[in-house]
Parts: C-alpha cells; structure tokens; sequence
C-alpha cells in the first residue's frame, strides 16, 4: 500500500474570518498557513477564545473564510458547504437521537446519503467492533454511560468514512479518568482508520499525549507548530512556553552568542548554555528571557550547582512534588521531583542550591 502519510490532506494558505462590518468588525482569524498531512492527529490548541474552534468551523464548512485559501485532497472547498466537503465533526454535545438504538444512530448518516441496506447493516457492525460496542447494539443512548455516548458518536462520524474528522473538544464533558481513557481510545481509532484527526482542545494534557503535530494558537493566529516533543522543548514564544505545562521564566544577560546557541549569565553570576529559537540571534550584552521547565532542575546543597535559593514550600502531588522556591534576588521558581523516597523535602525558609540539566535553559522571544 502507498504511504500517504506525508501527502498533504489540508491546505490552508493566508486564511482570514471576519465577524460583523465597519466599527464592529471583528477578526477571529488573521493570515493562517497550514498544511495538516493524511492519516495525521494534529491539534488545534490554545486558550478560549484564541480563534480554534472557529478555524475548525471554517475547514468543516459551517463558516466561509473571509480571505484566503482551504484545499482539502488538492481540492478547493472554500465557498462550499458541510455538505460538499470529505469531512465529518463530532461536537461536545454529541448529539444523539434519544430514541434510536445504538447501531441506529450509527447507522443514521449512511441512510441519509442513500446507502443500501446491507452496506449500512456490514458498516454498523464493523464500527460497532471497532468502537468495542457490539454488546450495547440495542441500547438507547440514556442507557449507557457519557464515555461509552461518545464511542456512538465517533462511531457515527466515522461510519461514512470521511477523509477528515474534525473533533470539537469532545471529551470536555468527561470526568477525568474516563476522560484520560478516551485519549487512549481516540488513538487508537485514529491509528486503526487512517483518517486524518483534527482535534480543538485548550487542554495541554490531552494536546502532547495524543498528537502526531500540535498548532499553539493566540488572538486568532497561530504561534507555533511543531510535534509535541518541538512545542515542549522548543518554544519560539513567551505565550507558547507558558500555556504549555508548567515553566519557569528568568531574565538572563547574553555573555555571547554563536549560533543557535548562547551563554548567558545567570542570577548570581553563574554561566550556562542556552538555545536560541530561529530568527532570534541577541548580540552579547542583551537581555533575554530563558524557560526553565521544572523537571530540568535539582535540589543541591548550599552553595553548589549554578542558582542559590531559598525554599518556600513543598507540595505533594503523589508521583512528584512541586518545590517553591525563591531564587537570590527574589524571582519565583518552581522545581519538580519525583517521589522516589531517596531524598527528604526540604524545610520551609531553608537555602539550597539548584543545578541545572545540560539544554535545560530555552531563550524565548516576547
């Protein structure tokens, strides 16, 4: 079989959507280029009202763009509605029929598009198996749980085998266990269908555990893209590092630059390596902001390692524990430890010292 999987399957190039004319216009969405590939799990990710889940409106075809190009399979759609586009949605109200079974509601978009009765009937039994469902066939939707209301609902978007599937924050309704499983299980389905997955979520969590790429968005641009691993790592931006887990920023003078790399001189006069994002090239003298993300420091006695400061106190997440701290000069810091047992949580208002992991300082634009 051919690999696709870097054929691109969307294609959006200087994309706008305005809302409203004249004084009360408003722009949701500002000059976005994207290329999402086949068969890939990308997200859309950011805060509310950052232009997501109206960018996945556009692609989907609920909304036009107000300028711009959207190609779906090389193909232009941009004008065209839900109706004339290879892609499927799944919202966060899943939107079942209360009075249909299971296998019906599944079943329901393939009568709608006028598909014979033994390909709906072999369809529904092969998205029934796949969504692990085959036992609750019968059932209504009030009986069965939220979790298993949401398999019927990929089921459903599924089952006409769209090229696309866009997923509006489908699991926000979950709890939290169940909906740590569902990531899991839209993995799953994603890797067993080869559908190309365009998921919208302001969940950082459910963003680096189940995308293939992530677009970090803002103010209804987008800020970054990259693999979760590159948006962890390597954030280009201030927003990005801070709406990415948890981070720490310093204010650091540069002592040189060569590169895409840099030494600055840290709090208390201590010298370490930092990487530079491209573009962004600081001559030595200048001050720049480095993340420090808490996991790439370490509690060392006083005196050691290349930041001092002072403990202000522990808290006990079960795995790990957050240290908060008091660098010298008085900038807030946060590290975290794992709770092996090796070592004792350091006493409120005591001094430390923090060493610092090799490629752990990241210089960030604003």
């Amino acid at each position: 079989m051919k690999d696709t999987r870097n054929s691109p399957e969307i294609e959006i190039a200087g994309l706008s959507k305005v809302f409203g004319a004249g004084a009360s216009a408003f722009t949701a969405l500002s000059d976005i280029d994207l290329t999402i590939a086949q068969g890939e799990f990308f997200t859309l990710l950011g805060p509310s009202g950052c232009g997501k889940t109206t960018l996945l409106r556009v692609i989907a075809g609920f909304e036009q763009p107000s300028d711009g190009s959207l190609r779906i399979n090389a193909q232009e759609v941009a004008g065209k509605g839900p109706n004339a586009r290879p892609v499927n949605t799944v919202f966060q109200n899943y939107a079942l029929f209360p009075h249909m079974s299971v296998a019906q509601n599944i079943g329901f978009g393939l009568k709608m598009l006028g598909r014979a009765r033994s390909e709906i009937d072999a369809t529904v039994d092969e998205m029934l198996a796949l969504v692990q469902m085959a036992h609750l066939a019968d059932r209504k939707p009030a009986e069965i749980s939220g979790g298993q209301q949401q398999r019927v609902a990929l089921a459903r978007a599924l089952a006409p085998r769209p090229r696309v599937l866009l997923l509006d924050e489908p699991l926000s309704a979950l709890d939290l266990k169940l909906r740590k499983g569902m990531q899991s299980e839209l993995k799953r389905l994603q890797g067993e269908t080869g559908i190309t997955f365009v998921f919208v979520t302001h969940d950082q969590e459910e963003a680096l555990t189940m995308s293939d790429r992530i677009a970090v968005m803002s103010e209804g641009r987008i800020l970054q893209t990259g693999t979760p691993h590159e948006i962890y790592h390597r954030p280009r931006e201030r927003f990005v590092a801070d709406f990415i887990g948890d981070t720490n920023f310093l204010e650091v003078e540069v002592a040189e630059a060569d590169g895409a790399a840099a030494q600055v001189k840290l709090p208390g006069g201590a010298l370490h390596s930092a990487r530079l994002p491209g573009g962004l090239r600081p001559g030595a003298g200048a001050r720049v902001t480095v993340v420090i993300r808490p996991e790439q420091a370490q509690l060392v006695a006083p005196g050691q390692g290349v930041l001092a400061a002072t403990v202000e106190k522990s808290v006990f997440f079960g795995t790990d524990t957050h240290v908060h701290l008091h660098l010298e000069g008085g900038a807030p810091f946060i590290l975290r430890r794992q709770n092996t047992g090796a070592m004792p949580e350091p006493d409120p208002g005591s001094a430390v010292g923090l060493a610092l992991a090799e490629g752990a300082l990241q210089v960030v634009g604003d």
